[in-house]
């Protein structure tokens, strides 16, 4: 094993911040607490027991996970010792994965200690020593032939835990997707912020910013793990690709299931987007569509629909939307099977750059899956949506507040969440989720524009806000 390049780079960057803040060059001091040793020393024993922590969610150590320790840490390791060890440093396990390491506290408290100083936010130092955990559990994963889904997934749960550390810690706007200092950009409100947003979508993201992107999406929880779990596999699959290492063939075909407006096609535009950034896909663009799209209605017909939509599809991802449906008829008039047969021979033809994603009810997409063998074994990933509970159709509320130039006033949220509880409570297959919520306030702007029409001596204070008597029902 040699030493990786970007990886030696990135992590003497991060040794010469800590000899900075060691030597106090900075203006600040810094030392990590409880402990004596100097923070570089300190920050390579943490990303050692980083590196164990990898090792041991297969609960067994390979010769080459030792070696990578040896070479990287500068600390010998036998393969026997390596369990001793775990249990010596209490590595692993929800404690382990919930602790943020006194070497990024460090980091985070010198960033903002450098904000109020000198007001600088260009460089922020706890975004290197995150960018080194990242970069140090992939090269630690692909170092053997034994990457498996328990050691992707833990560093998946540690990185998850890091980066909500920085987005609720660091007061530098714009921190790993985190929200900006309390009053920043005033100014960025009504059709000011829209012209942002707009700006922001046509310059080209980079990975790190789209996976800020969807962590910053409401809720999503279990539907961002699955997806930060499925990115960093990709990653890992490239860097044994990179070494001629072993590469297990895999399908990249997905299943979202859940209640509509859950988030599914936000989240399949921002994975065509992610694909894209990481060379998995030529274009990175998504393509909608439903079983309208899909089936015509004679012989011939709807092969040549599918076959068009394949075209169009090529270099990103073609989303199908209540699948389910292309399969409920069976009877000699319905085209539905001809869509999956096509379907299904396309998928087979361009596997090198299309992804179909299929979405739909949970319980009907499992009756999909099973009406043909070919559909099971290429769609053999599940990612589920979740419905909002109240508090987050009250976020989803707001948020659409902000983004539109509105807020709410403080009376507002406590008859917000009691609504959206009572919708909650009696939701059926019917409840439309985080459209719900955007329904809602579309509503409240009709009664705001209701209230105030006819008068002339409006304020801006008057025209942005939502007031109780907008957002109560009759």
């Amino acid at each position: 094993m040699s030493v990786n390049n970007a990886l030696k780079k990135a992590m003497n960057s991060v040794y010469q911040m800590c000899d900075a803040l060691d030597k106090n060059s900075m203006g600040i001091k810094c030392v990590c607490p409880g402990t004596s040793l100097a923070t570089r020393d300190y920050v390579r024993i943490e990303m050692m027991k980083y590196a164990m922590y990898l090792s041991s969610a297969d609960k067994e150590a390979t010769l080459q996970e030792t070696q990578f320790i040896k070479e990287y840490f500068e600390r010998v390791v036998a393969p026997a010792d390596m369990p001793g060890l775990i249990r010596k440093y209490q590595i692993g396990g929800p404690v382990y994965e919930s602790t943020v390491p006194n070497g990024m506290r460090t980091f985070v408290r010198a960033d903002n200690q450098i904000y109020q100083q000198t007001g600088r936010n260009d460089t922020l130092m706890c975004e290197s020593l995150y960018g080194l955990y990242d970069r140090v559990g992939k090269e630690f994963l692909a170092c053997d032939d034994r990457v498996g889904e328990e050691e992707t997934a833990g560093m998946t749960r540690y990185l998850a835990m890091l980066r909500k550390y920085i987005t609720e810690q660091i007061q530098s706007p714009g921190a790993m997707g985190g929200a900006a200092r309390p009053g920043a950009d005033k100014k960025a409100t009504g059709a000011n912020a829209a012209r942002k947003s707009d700006e922001k979508e046509e310059k080209e993201q980079t990975l790190e910013e789209l996976m800020a992107e969807l962590d910053s999406l409401v809720g999503l929880t279990e539907v961002k793990k699955d997806v930060s779990s499925l990115v960093n596999l990709l990653q890992i699959r490239k860097i044994r690709q990179e070494r001629n290492l072993t590469v297990m063939p895999m399908s990249l075909h997905l299943v979202f299931s859940g209640n509509p407006g859950t988030g599914k096609t936000t989240v399949a535009r921002l994975l065509s987007k992610i694909y894209q950034r990481m060379g998995v896909l030529s274009k990175g663009h998504l393509v909608e569509v439903d079983r309208a799209g899909m089936v015509g209605g004679y012989v011939g017909q709807t092969a040549i629909k599918v076959q068009e939509l394949l075209d169009r599809a090529m270099g990103g991802i073609l989303f199908i939307d209540e699948a389910y449906s292309l399969t409920v008829n069976k009877g000699p008039t319905d085209f539905g099977q001809e869509a999956v047969d096509t379907l299904l021979k396309g998928m087979e033809d361009h596997r090198d750059d299309l992804i179909v994603i299929v979405a739909g009810y949970p319980d009907l997409m499992e009756e999909f899956l099973d009406s043909n063998p070919g559909l099971r074994s290429r769609f053999n990933k599940f990612i589920y949506f979740s419905d909002y509970v109240p508090e987050e159709l009250v976020a989803i509320f707001k948020g659409t507040c902000s983004r539109s130039g509105y807020k709410c006033s403080e009376e507002c949220s406590q008859y917000l969440l009691d609504y959206f509880t009572k919708c909650y409570e009696k939701r059926d297959r019917n409840f439309a989720n985080g459209r719900e919520a955007r329904n809602f306030f579309e509503k409240a702007i009709v009664r705001q524009a209701n209230r105030l029409s006819g008068r002339k001596d409006i304020s801006d204070e008057e025209l942005m806000t939502l007031t109780i008597e907008d957002v109560k029902e009759e």
